[in-house]
């Protein structure tokens, strides 16, 4: 048993030891360039404009009911997925996105923070589609506000906004690839910004803003 104690003392402090490497480690919260004045915003609010939503049965962050429609099969058990409308810079409905989040296979808590692949398909009526896969650094939130807003019954301070866009290009921004009409060839590059205006574990509403920048060829929509 005395083995055994000790045993169990070196694996917890190896765990907080990793724990505080995190907290503090600066490699853990790198992001994406901020994006250019002629950058194309396309912004949504969250839940507003989800017109559905599905997620697995090991995904859970709040612990919501995952529904009729979960994602229980073994290989997506651990992802979600939902559609949205997407408005311009006039604030008027302009596309529509399916998006698929799942934990990302590079997740490195020391090196990396904790990654999310996410994944968009647009498609703006009479311009075309295009595809985005990003890395998302999910970190920083966990850190600041998720665990202890909603697990350590912390007050909340917000609103309060993140740039979780760290690769996988070059230059950590997202990878777009044009697909179809005028974006068919092109390829470029995306950031995403987005701002939690509500976090209140004790009427479990999350809400939040966020924004999509978009550095590819093609028509442009007004000014901002």
């Amino acid at each position: 048993m005395r083995y055994l104690f000790v045993a169990i003392l070196g694996l917890v402090l190896g765990v907080a030891g990793a724990g505080a490497a995190l907290y503090y480690n600066p490699l853990a919260e790198r992001s994406a360039p901020m994006p250019g004045s002629t950058d194309r915003k396309l912004h949504y609010s969250l839940p507003d404009q989800v017109l559905e939503f599905a997620i697995g049965e090991d995904a859970r962050l709040f612990g919501q009911e995952t529904g009729d429609d979960s994602l229980w099969e073994e290989t997506i058990d651990r992802a979600g997925v939902l559609g949205l409308v997407l408005n311009d810079g006039s604030n008027q409905p302009a596309a529509l996105a399916s998006r698929l989040l799942s934990a990302s296979p590079d997740t490195d808590l020391l090196l990396n923070g904790v990654l999310v692949s996410d994944d968009w398909l647009v498609t703006i009526p009479g311009e075309g589609s295009f595809y985005v896969h990003a890395d998302s650094n999910a970190w920083p939130f966990l850190k600041e506000q998720l665990v202890p807003v909603w697990y350590l019954d912390q007050p909340w301070t917000g609103p309060v906004e993140y740039w979780p866009t760290v690769g996988p290009g070059a230059d950590d921004s997202a990878e777009v690839v044009g697909l179809t009409g005028s974006f068919r060839g092109s390829e470029g590059s995306a950031v995403e910004h987005y701002e939690i205006t509500a976090l209140d574990p004790a009427r479990n509403v999350a809400q939040a803003n966020g924004e999509l920048y978009l550095n590819l060829p093609g028509p442009q929509v007004a000014a901002q």
